[in-house]
């Protein structure tokens, strides 16, 4: 296991600002061809907005020996349909080759995965699936210290364990003006995940008026292999538990106790 086993909590100051869940299968032309009217109605009671919009997939290809720069060649037009909650925190998108839910109001494991059910209900009865080709998970977490009720200038060594900060951990920190760093993670048994750890500016959940300069977190957890439709539930189990995991493995216990844990 990459990260040490931590115990699972709920934050009162919950610093995440995106959770997504995707799940790639083979393509259905069938999605692609006439809009998903019997998923819709489906899932139209929790999720009422519905939009399309109209993507070029683009291929990339080398056409001579003499000119090695790939070439972009337009290819199939992809209808992207998304269906949003009322109060548009949560969303669904369905294309013919993936399924996805998002939110931007996370607040439990169990609470999420109540709302992707029925999307996933309505996937499986309408278009039936093969199997999927690639299961992702991905957190995007925001740390704003005046947010947590901390001191807007304390240094992120007191929040961010020196590995996640590159120079914003050396004798430098006050020069750097811009952080960002990407880190490809073997987790074992075919899972992985890529990091992204940056600053960034983000609207302040207490003072919506006044951006704060924030560390950001963006992992994104995932199975990039075909998985059986049986083992969706079990695959994204797994992914959740490697995303606490490494949270638990950056923060400090500073920050942990900041973000007020409430054990489940």
């Amino acid at each position: 296991m990459a990260f040490e086993k931590a115990e699972r909590v709920i934050y009162k100051n919950n610093p995440l600002i995106q959770v997504i869940c995707q799940l790639r299968f083979p393509r259905i032309l069938s999605i692609n061809e006439k809009a998903p009217a019997d998923f819709q109605d489906s899932i139209r009671k929790d999720y009422p907005v519905y939009a399309v919009a109209v993507e070029q997939e683009q291929q990339l290809t080398i056409e001579a020996a003499k000119d090695p720069a790939p070439k972009v060649i337009q290819g199939e037009r992809i209808n992207n349909y998304s269906f949003s909650s009322a109060d548009d925190i949560w969303r669904i998108n369905l294309t013919s080759t993936f399924l996805s839910l998002s939110t931007s109001r996370y607040t439990r494991w169990e609470d999420f995965c109540s709302h992707l059910k029925k999307p996933l209900d309505a996937l499986n009865a309408v278009y039936s699936p093969a199997f999927y080709e690639r299961i992702g998970l991905r957190y995007v977490d925001a740390y704003c210290r005046s947010a947590l009720n901390l001191d807007a200038n304390m240094p992120w060594t007191e929040l961010i364990k020196p590995f996640a900060l590159g120079f914003l951990s050396s004798e430098i920190a006050v020069e750097v003006k811009g952080y960002s760093s990407t880190s490809d993670i073997n987790l074992g048994n075919g899972a992985m995940a890529r990091v992204v750890a940056s600053m960034g500016f983000v609207g302040n959940a207490v003072f919506q008026q006044n951006p704060e300069l924030s560390f950001i977190v963006d992992s994104d957890f995932f199975y990039d292999s075909k998985k059986a439709i049986s083992e969706l539930e079990v695959s994204l189990d797994n992914l959740h538990n490697h995303a606490n995991n490494l949270i638990r493995s950056i923060i400090t216990e500073k920050l942990h106790e900041a973000m007020e844990p409430e054990s489940i």
